[in-house]
């Protein structure tokens, strides 16, 4: 929660107080306002851990920051059951797919927090008013993608799945990339994430930044939005970039 994160090492946790720029001073000071990542994992899985760059410690934090937004993460749910059943001999590999009806099965009985955005009365420095927070779910499932068409694929890191109001998205662990690279499934983390803040493809630069799809970066991949993603961020309507209020746009450039 920001109201835990701002003297506790929320903002910190990313490298030094470099990141309290005063655009981000004037962020905090103009009115309070947050995202808050509810984080939830199967048994047998990890989050993404926080990478090592030019001697500053990156995290989906800090990432986040560059675009003047707060986001906070909460590792919640660490011991979700896999999916299971009785064998089926006409499909041995069953349960190692997962579909969007399960995922969505598996969010609303593990997802604490809710969709729409939280308000109270805070105060902090030189500031007192009211401080939003709004909402994004994430979980890490031991499976791969299975299609409402009953088709497979063992190639898809990441999904938003709530696209109409951009709250929620799934890490496919099973991905080699995944279970084996915590750099790469670092930054798709933060490309999902990119999603509920309204990014999309387009927002990359075709080469190394977050919001390119992971097969157009490959080795050569930065922790940082493109410029397009930067203005996106920090110029455009707030219901157009804070997650949980509205539809994903995918035209690109973005008119709000």
């Amino acid at each position: 929660m920001l109201r835990a994160n701002l003297f506790g090492g929320g903002l910190f946790e990313a490298g030094p107080r470099r990141f309290l720029s005063p655009a981000v001073l004037a962020v905090l000071l103009a009115g309070c306002t947050s995202a808050e990542l509810e984080y939830d994992r199967m048994s047998g899985t990890a989050f993404p851990q926080s990478e090592t760059v030019s001697g500053s410690a990156v995290t989906l934090t800090s990432i986040y920051l560059q675009g003047e937004l707060i986001l906070s993460v909460d590792e919640d749910d660490t011991g979700i059951a896999a999916l299971a059943g009785p064998a089926n001999p006409m499909d041995p590999d069953q349960y190692d797919y997962i579909t969007a009806a399960e995922i969505e099965t598996l969010e609303l009985a593990n997802r604490g927090s809710g969709i729409t955005q939280n308000t109270w009365p805070c105060s902090f420095w030189l500031f007192s008013g009211t401080c939003t927070e709004y909402h994004v779910y994430g979980i890490v499932v031991d499976h791969w993608r299975e299609y409402d068409n009953g088709t497979r694929s063992t190639t898809l890191m990441g999904w938003m799945y709530e696209s109409g109001d951009r709250s929620a998205f799934v890490n496919f662990y099973k991905h080699t990339i995944n279970n084996s690279d915590n750099g790469k499934y670092l930054r798709s983390t933060a490309h999902e994430i990119g999603h509920a803040f309204n990014l999309s493809h387009c927002d990359g630069d075709g080469s190394t930044t977050i919001m390119n799809q992971t097969g157009t970066v490959g080795d050569t991949y930065s922790y940082e939005f493109s410029a397009t993603g930067l203005t996106h961020l920090q110029d455009h309507d707030r219901n157009a970039v804070w997650p949980g209020i509205g539809p994903r746009h995918y035209a690109c450039p973005h008119v709000h």
